[in-house]
């Protein structure tokens, strides 16, 4: 187990490098140029000289990204923004409890309508609750969920001629205005992040309800629910555990356009607007540490499957 960890944290180091390049190569290539927006049409030379050698931005690009990294690495520094001359790292720590809920209401709600729904499916393969559970699962993944939100925030002051108010209450003011601000947007994105939980839990369960092991269990005459959830389970949910692995990265990218859609001040939002005002530094710095935070939980969602599974060995 202990070797196991260490190759993966050594194989995190390329890839987290290799994020690194490409944002702030990317950044570079954008088309704008942050200095002349900063000065808003008061673009005089040596305005804009003075300002682009105040931010280094006069340097090598591989100077710049050498600084950046090297304030990373040695001193946990990940710089200041352009706009605000705000600390990137207090900004996101004072945004991240946000994203963190509404990332993990969003994980809640979808975990949990697509193992529900695939239960039902599975156990009652080919009846009328199996064909509403697929033709549930198949809209949920041909409804992209920012086209869903804009609806639920658009439709209601066409028809009903009400906008609700997205003012957003911390948890510790307010725990109930609170989750009434969440739960819709946590809805909307959960629900389009079921559909591919629910096909996989039916595909799994139906392999493991095939077993030998399960066809002994029914000859022993134990219920179908301590067969279901005691027993076929468990060893079900190693591919589900794995697909929630792989759609972080959009569970953690996905609140970006969630959070700007509804306002929601967290490090999507922040993200957005630093990307729309071109200020570097938030967007490379943002991009790592979302990065890294993927990684790391990659890793603790393999490390999961040697409880789910005791045949699950790692060496």
């Amino acid at each position: 187990m202990k070797q196991y960890v260490l190759r993966r944290v050594a194989l995190a180091v390329p890839t987290l490098v290799l994020v690194s390049v490409i944002v702030f190569s990317m950044m570079r290539l954008m088309p704008g140029d942050v200095v002349i927006r900063m000065v808003e049409g008061h673009a005089y030379a040596p305005t804009i000289d003075a300002l682009r050698k105040e931010l280094g931005l006069d340097r090598p690009a591989y100077l710049q990204y050498v600084e950046w990294v090297g304030g990373i690495v040695l001193r946990g520094d990940f710089g200041e923004s352009y706009w605000t001359r705000q600390p990137i790292l207090d900004e996101f720590v004072g945004r991240f409890p946000v994203t963190l809920e509404l990332a993990t209401l969003t994980i809640l709600v979808s975990v949990v309508i697509g193992i529900a729904v695939g239960i039902v499916s599975a156990v009652r393969q080919d009846t009328v609750a199996d064909y509403v559970g697929r033709v549930l699962a198949i809209l949920a993944l041909s409804v992209p969920y920012f086209g869903l939100a804009v609806l639920v925030v658009v439709l209601p002051s066409i028809y009903f001629r009400w906008t609700p108010v997205w003012t957003y209450v911390p948890f510790t003011t307010d725990p109930l205005a609170n989750l009434k601000i969440m739960i819709v947007p946590a809805l909307v994105f959960g629900v389009t992040r079921a559909g591919p939980i629910m096909r996989i839990m039916r595909s799994a369960l139906l392999e493991v309800l095939r077993q030998d092991y399960i066809r002994t269990a029914w000859s022993k005459g134990l219920t179908e629910r301590a067969i279901v959830l005691r027993h076929a389970l468990k060893n079900a949910m190693v591919p589900v555990v794995s697909l929630i692995g792989l759609q972080m990265p959009l569970y953690i990218g996905g609140s970006v356009i969630i959070e700007a859609i509804f306002r929601l001040p967290g490090v999507g939002l922040f993200f957005f607007e630093a990307l729309t005002r071109l200020d570097y530094p938030v967007v490379q710095s943002v991009n790592l540490i979302v990065a890294t935070m993927v990684v790391a939980l990659n890793l603790l969602i393999d490390l999961s499957y040697a409880f789910l599974d005791p045949r699950i060995r790692y060496r």
